[in-house]
C-alpha cells in the first residue's frame, strides 16, 4: 500500500515535469496532525510571488477592525476615505454612486467597480520579458483614474458580484487609514511577526529585491519580469511568501487565531457568484468541486483564494485538510488546480 507521501510524490513530480511549470511547490496538512507534507522542486527559492491570495490577508486585517468595533461591514466608504477618491467610479444608471458604496462592497466585489487591470492585459504573442521588464507599473492614483474612465456593470451591492482589482486598490487605502501606518507595515505588525511568517513580505514598485529572490515566474512558456507591475498591486496581489508562512496563516485563519470564529463566519456567508464553481464573501473564494474530483469524505466547499501567478491556498473545515500549492505560471491557471485535486485525492488515498 502507498503511504500519502509516495502518492503527494508522484503528482508533484508528474506536473513538475511540464514546461510551463516553474519551480512547484507543494505544501498538504491537516488538522489532526496525521498529515504534514511538502515538496519543492530541487533548486527551487524559498519565496514566490502569491499574487490574488494577498486579498485575503488584507480582508483579515480589515475583519479584525470590524470584530474590535472600530467600523462596520455596511458602513459607506466615505465614512473614512476622501470622497474624491470615489466620486466617478460608479456611474451606472447616470447615477454617482460613490456615496452608496460600503466597506463590504470593495471586500466582497459587490461595488460595481469598474476592473482596471483589464487594461492591463498582456498580448501573448508580444515579447513577455522585454514588455514586463520595462513596464514603470502604476500608482493608487492611477488606477482610479482608469477605472473612472470604463463601464460600471451594476450600482453597489445590487445582489451581484463582479471581480474588480480596483476594490483592493481601495481596501489597501482603507487599510493605511484604519491603522495609521502604510500597508507593508500594518501587515507586518499585526500578521507577520504574530504569526512569525519571517519569509513573507509585500513588494512595491521600490522593493523589487522581492520580486528577484522569489521564483521565476512565466507567462506561457516565456518569462515574466513584471517586478514593478507587481509591486504596483498592493493589497490586490503583491505578496511573496512561503508554502510554509501561506499554510501558517491559513490555518491561523480557519483554526480562531487570526479571527475569531463569529468574524469567520460573517467572512464566509452572503457569498455570491464570481467565476464558474465559486462564490465570494468578505476576501475568502469558497470553491466547490465534485467529490468525484477530490475522494473527499463529504461533497462541500473549499475556502481560501488563489492568485494569477497560479498560487492557490484552500482550506476544507469538514475533513481539516489544507493545501497551498504554487506553479508560478500566470497563462495556464488551470494548472495549478490540476495539482490542488491531485493533492486533494492523494490525501483520500487515491
Amino acid at each position: 500500500m502507498t503511504t500519502h507521501e509516495q502518492r503527494f510524490d508522484r503528482v508533484c513530480e508528474k506536473l513538475s515535469r511540464d514546461q510551463r511549470v516553474s519551480e512547484l511547490q507543494l505544501r498538504v496538512g491537516d488538522r489532526a496532525g496525521t498529515i504534514d507534507y511538502s515538496w519543492a522542486a530541487p533548486g527551487s527559492r524559498a519565496t514566490h510571488a502569491i499574487a490574488s491570495s494577498t486579498k485575503t490577508f488584507a480582508a483579515v486585517l480589515v475583519l479584525r477592525k470590524v470584530a474590535a468595533g472600530d467600523l462596520t461591514l455596511e458602513q459607506p466608504l466615505v465614512s473614512i476615505l476622501p470622497r474624491d477618491d470615489l466620486v466617478g467610479l460608479n456611474r451606472f444608471g447616470d447615477v454617482d454612486h460613490a456615496d452608496e458604496i460600503t466597506v463590504r462592497d470593495v471586500l466582497a466585489h459587490t461595488s460595481g467597480i469598474p476592473n482596471y487591470y483589464a487594461t492591463k492585459a498582456l498580448e501573448p504573442q508580444s515579447d513577455i520579458a522585454a514588455l514586463t521588464e520595462t513596464d514603470p507599473g502604476w500608482s493608487y492614483a492611477d488606477t482610479l483614474e482608469v477605472a473612472r474612465g470604463m463601464t460600471a456593470a451594476f450600482a453597489p451591492h445590487s445582489g451581484r458580484a463582479e471581480y474588480s482589482f480596483t476594490n483592493y486598490q481601495l481596501v489597501g487605502r482603507l487599510i493605511e487609514t484604519l491603522y495609521g501606518c502604510s500597508l507593508a507595515d500594518a501587515l507586518e505588525r499585526e500578521l507577520f511577526v504574530p504569526l512569525g511568517l519571517r519569509d513573507t513580505a509585500l513588494m512595491t514598485r521600490e522593493s523589487t529585491e522581492y520580486f528577484d529572490a522569489a521564483s521565476p515566474l512565466l507567462y506561457g512558456t516565456q518569462s515574466y519580469r513584471g517586478a514593478r507591475r507587481l509591486g504596483s498591486l498592493g493589497a490586490e496581489g503583491a505578496l511573496v511568501s512561503s508554502t510554509a508562512d501561506t499554510m501558517r496563516f491559513l490555518r491561523a485563519v480557519f483554526e480562531g487565531e487570526a479571527l475569531d470564529p463569529a468574524t469567520l463566519d460573517r467572512a464566509l456567508s452572503d457569498r455570491l457568484p464570481l467565476f464558474p464553481r465559486v462564490t465570494y464573501g468578505v476576501g475568502i473564494m469558497a470553491l466547490s468541486l465534485p467529490r468525484l474530483l477530490t475522494r473527499l469524505p463529504k461533497p462541500g466547499l473549499l475556502y481560501g483564494h488563489a492568485g494569477m501567478t497560479g498560487h492557490v491556498m484552500f482550506a476544507d473545515p469538514v475533513s481539516g485538510l489544507y493545501a497551498v500549492c504554487t506553479i508560478n505560471q500566470l497563462a495556464e491557471p488551470r494548472l495549478s488546480f490540476r495539482l490542488l485535486l491531485g493533492a486533494l485525492r492523494a490525501s483520500r488515498g487515491r
